[in-house]
């Protein structure tokens, strides 16, 4: 039986939270039926599941239980093979659930899926991540190639920084449209209440370490910083990936008073970036980091490597970063000592950071813009 109704269909990796972060704010700030959500990862390599009974998901062929159990460079390797493997029967699925609605707008999440709606015939919204426009089209030829198939068909090109639009027309000659998906400032905003409510807003006394466990995020170089220069400062590790052997020798260097957080639901998070003295951030490449911007919300101090997207805050958020130099033996200790010398300042977002990143104001606006067909 064909819905007559109008339905927005994520079309992405359902252990993503990027995707998730989309299909969530969808869930909130869109009007018509709740949207659906089209997946073929779900819950495998030690991912927890992000996924509720409450959801509307549609599984394609579910990867999971052929995949290793854990995230390794290995298993990396073997997931992509076997998604590519997998392709054609993904796509006599996919074309199978979308017949059963009548008008769906499709919002795919990733390159891999990208493709995966091209190759289905059914028009598309298109979102791919920043290290597929920004790194791996300039490494190979064959993946531009295909990048190129992928997003010069998609109806509308979503990304979240300047530098994926600068990319974008560099490389393909293809226009995008810059959406924040926007932080949940109510949800942190009630948070605060609760903490001032029990008087825990001024311990501050850890270090987070907030991005992926992996080399690009250069954690090593965080842990050798903090063991020279701030031994009495604890790190608290909470990340989205990891990439096991790499984590693996980082560890051997950790303290006794460290924490491995691992993935955290974003009220957790929330809940620990408001009680934290100062988030670290220091990508090797980077475009946009809504992590980033969530502890700034939160009223944190952030240490960052420099990037284009710091020009393009507004003063307020601008003035919560501190730029290191990771050649400078003492980069951490001297953001400690500014995020400690400036901690009784509390963060008040002007009128342009609210409209810029704020999740409901975001949604809302470009609801039309990004489907233009429901």
């Amino acid at each position: 039986m064909t819905s007559t109704n109008t339905s927005i269909v994520f079309l992405g990796n359902g252990r993503c939270f990027h995707t998730m972060d989309w299909f969530r704010s969808a869930q909130k700030y869109t009007p018509g039926q709740p949207p659906l959500l089209i997946t073929d990862l779900i819950d495998g390599e030690s991912f927890e599941k992000l996924t509720t009974s409450d959801d509307r998901v549609e599984e394609l062929l579910v990867l999971d239980r052929i995949l290793f159990s854990k995230q390794t460079r290995f298993g990396n390797i073997w997931r992509n093979i076997v998604k590519l493997l997998v392709l054609p029967w993904q796509i006599v699925r996919l074309r199978r659930i979308l017949r059963q609605y009548a008008r769906p707008v499709i919002h795919a999440h990733s390159m891999y899926y990208i493709m995966l709606a091209r190759f289905s015939g059914c028009k598309y919204v298109a979102t791919p991540q920043g290290s597929e426009l920004l790194v791996r089209p300039y490494r190979s030829r064959l993946y531009r190639l295909f990048a190129s198939i992928g997003l010069s068909r998609a109806t509308e090109i979503v990304v979240d920084s300047v530098a994926m639009c600068k990319s974008l027309d560099e490389l393909f000659g293809l226009k995008a449209t810059i959406i924040q998906n926007g932080i949940d400032v109510g949800g942190i905003a009630t948070l605060q209440d609760e903490l001032a409510q029990q008087k825990m807003t001024d311990s501050r006394p850890n270090i987070v370490s907030l991005r992926g466990f992996t080399p690009n995020y250069q954690i090593d170089r965080l842990v050798d910083a903090r063991n020279e220069t701030a031994k009495d400062t604890p790190i608290h590790f909470c990340y989205p990936f990891e990439e096991c052997e790499y984590k693996t020798v980082v560890s051997q260097k950790l303290s006794d008073g460290d924490h491995d957080l691992g993935r955290l639901s974003r009220m957790d998070l929330h809940m620990l970036l408001l009680r934290t003295r100062l988030v670290v951030s220091i990508p090797s490449s980077d475009s946009s980091p809504r992590s980033v911007y969530e502890a700034i919300f939160c009223g944190c101090f952030v240490a960052v490597t420099e990037g284009d997207w710091i020009n393009l805050l507004p003063p307020c958020m601008a003035a919560r970063v501190i730029v290191v130099d990771l050649h400078n033996r003492t980069w951490l200790r001297e953001a400690l000592e500014f995020a400690d010398a400036n901690a009784r300042q509390p963060y008040i977002p002007s009128p342009q950071a609210l409209d810029m990143y704020d999740q409901q104001r975001s949604l809302t606006r470009y609801y039309h813009e990004v489907y233009p067909a429901a």
